[in-house]
């Protein structure tokens, strides 16, 4: 008689590690276009406060 398999329990730290991976995967593949995102959202914001200090929106 063959023994029954049991399924293996997936421990919710290892659901979490193997999400954080490929996140980690994802960046690496796509390594350009996160710099690229990344210089064009500090640019926008630095436009943004530059333009609100012209306009008087806030005060520096």
């Amino acid at each position: 008689m063959a023994k029954k398999r049991s399924v293996p329990v997936t421990q919710p730290s290892h659901t979490i590690l193997n999400g954080i991976q490929r996140v980690i995967d994802l960046v690496n593949e796509n390594k350009n276009w996160f710099y690229i995102a990344i210089i064009g959202f500090c640019l926008s914001i630095t436009l943004l406060y530059n333009l609100g200090r012209f306009w008087g929106w806030w005060t520096a």
